[in-house]
């Protein structure tokens, strides 16, 4: 089996298209979505973000993507619509998590002030082949979901 080492620098390689992907999704929720309200006192925010870390000695590459927005008359912090594929390499193989997260400061549509994870998927001790193909199936249903955002109760564009 190839060290942990070997699988990241091999996982990055193919990083590219999933992060496209997953930034042609949010830019979509974006440009579909009413976040911000359209008044002066409004911020949003779209962040696409890839992270390369170490955590506790593991190599972790995680792309981030989320949509902050707040109403500056209401909210104290941000809301944030995120969604996320986390990659933690060890030597027993690589954990794989991928989820959606809501972070809101009040109370939006279905949802009450809080966080809320509508989607979580998970698995370990996968080889690289095994990963990519894992991520690719979750990035797949991450763009296909389409109702946390409506959930939100926020207005079409």
């Amino acid at each position: 089996m190839p060290t942990a080492e070997e699988q990241f620098a091999g996982f990055l390689l193919s990083l590219d298209r999933f992060q496209k992907q997953l930034a042609e999704f949010m830019l979509g929720r974006f440009l579909s979505f009413d976040f911000s309200g359209d008044r002066a006192d409004d911020e949003t925010e779209l962040l696409p973000q890839v992270l390369l870390d170490v955590v506790d000695g593991v190599p972790q590459v995680t792309l981030h993507h989320g949509i902050t927005w707040m109403d500056l008359t209401r909210d104290q912090e941000p809301n944030e619509y995120r969604i996320a594929v986390i990659l933690a390499f060890t030597g027993a193989g690589i954990t794989v998590e991928a989820f959606v997260r809501l972070d809101l400061e009040r109370d939006m549509g279905e949802w009450p002030a809080g966080v809320h994870v509508p989607y979580r998927e998970r698995a370990e001790g996968l080889d690289l082949d095994e990963a990519v193909a894992f991520v690719e199936a979750r990035v797949e249903e991450l763009c296909r979901r389409h109702e946390d955002t409506a959930r939100l109760g926020l207005a079409r564009r």
